[in-house]
């Protein structure tokens, strides 16, 4: 999966409004897109405070984290609800991307369905 964020993924930035968690829960991050208008699920990988890089979700709208975990650095693929919800009721979890479902499989052989992707986030990182 690293692959394929780094080829599909988007930046994203916390900026003053954002609600940030230590741990931000995928089932959160996923229940909580839906609640609010104009935003997209991601799911991609932190750079955290303390220089570790880990699997995370957060929703977000245009390049801004909504909600999510604190970090210094978001790299993810905003999904959209119908690939997701295909994904759910294939493997029973929130995560999409993130899952170690031996169904995931056909997606790192074949790649991401072009209906999968929704725009957001932004092509470049900004200098921090």
């Amino acid at each position: 999966m690293e692959g394929l964020v780094l080829d599909v993924g988007r930046w994203w930035y916390a900026g003053r409004t954002s609600r940030l968690v230590e741990r931000a829960p995928f089932s959160e991050a996923a229940a909580w897109s839906t609640q609010e208008r104009g935003t997209v699920y991601v799911e991609g990988y932190v750079l955290t405070h303390d220089g570790d890089v880990s699997a995370a979700a957060w929703y977000g709208r245009d390049d801004q984290v909504v909600y999510g975990q604190r970090a210094s650095a978001y790299l993810g693929v905003p999904l959209s609800a119908a690939f997701r919800k295909r994904i759910k009721q294939q493997n029973g979890t929130a995560a999409v991307l993130m899952s170690l479902h031996a169904k995931l499989l056909s997606v790192l052989q074949h790649g991401l369905p072009t209906s999968a992707v929704l725009p957001g986030g932004r092509a470049g990182p900004r200098s921090m």
